[in-house]
């Protein structure tokens, strides 16, 4: 059991535990550290200031952007942000609007192509969420029988390979959400490199003024988190880790079962913790 975990979401975003479960669940394992950082929403931390917590916190969010050089979808964390995150919030506004509208469009489809389900089964699963996320869509059709998992041959055939889900909307490019975070007080980390496909672009990143990277996210190999921190000490980077726990909605480990990462004490050391 790793105690530190600083990529976990909560139904604020794509995942279907709430605040409560996830508090609950860092009680009953004891953990020292998380970080809640929802998909382009800080609404957890509304929530957490009245909440009595089991662990220190570090205040986080997962920024989705587009990366025009490699055509990538690339995910930046920011974490110890302040209180004031206008310029963060500014981009996630315009992020969960392309988003929401998406999703709409997304189960309209759907429905077109003879998918019989009532459109109001997806806005209750998706009641608590920021935006409708192809999670709560999946989880009905499973629901009507049309699949039995999330991420299916179903799934991929719809929301992936060019089907009739499939659309690419418009999302802020990875400076832009690196200058943010910097702006309200945070460290900005590049997730998952490998999942990006963007492993070999670390030293470009760099450039753009990022300060770590995720060497010990859950889906990494042994091998790939040893490139991940090689790449680290060359380039001076700051490491982060966590298990990217999406609860039912997802295929990842559950808090804090992942390995510790390499590095990780001087993220520990310097990024502040929020309570």
């Amino acid at each position: 059991m790793n105690p530190f975990d600083l990529h976990l979401h909560s139904n604020y975003s794509d995942s279907d535990k709430s605040i409560s479960d996830l508090l609950q669940e860092a009680r009953d394992k004891q953990m020292k550290v998380i970080s809640i950082s929802d998909h382009d929403t800080l609404k957890a931390y509304e929530e957490l200031k009245d909440r009595k917590l089991p662990c220190s916190i570090v205040k986080g969010v997962e920024l989705s952007t587009f990366d025009g050089e490699t055509g990538s979808q690339v995910h930046i964390l920011g974490y110890g942000l302040g209180e004031d995150t206008s310029h963060i919030e500014r981009l996630c506004q315009s992020t969960l609007y392309e988003m929401q509208k998406r999703s709409l469009w997304q189960i309209d489809q759907l429905l077109q192509h003879g998918y019989e389900f009532d459109p109001n089964e997806v806005f209750t699963l998706a009641k608590n969420s920021t935006s409708i996320y192809k999670q709560h869509i999946m989880q009905v059709l499973i629901q009507h029988g049309y699949s039995d998992t999330i991420y299916s041959k179903v799934y991929r055939s719809l929301f992936k390979n060019g089907g009739i889900c499939e659309k690419r909307i418009s999302l802020p490019d990875p400076e832009s959400a690196i200058q943010a975070i910097h702006q309200d007080g945070g460290i900005a980390i590049l997730a998952h490199p490998f999942i990006s496909h963007i492993d070999h672009e670390l030293q470009r990143f760099v450039r753009m003024g990022i300060d770590g990277v995720e060497s010990g996210h859950s889906s990494h190999t042994a091998d790939q988190r040893a490139y991940l921190h090689e790449k680290a000490l060359r380039y001076e980077l700051l490491e982060s880790g966590g298990s990217d726990d999406h609860g039912t909605y997802g295929e990842e480990p559950k808090m804090g079962c992942y390995p510790l990462w390499q590095g990780g004490e001087e993220l520990l050391c310097k990024v502040k913790c929020w309570r």
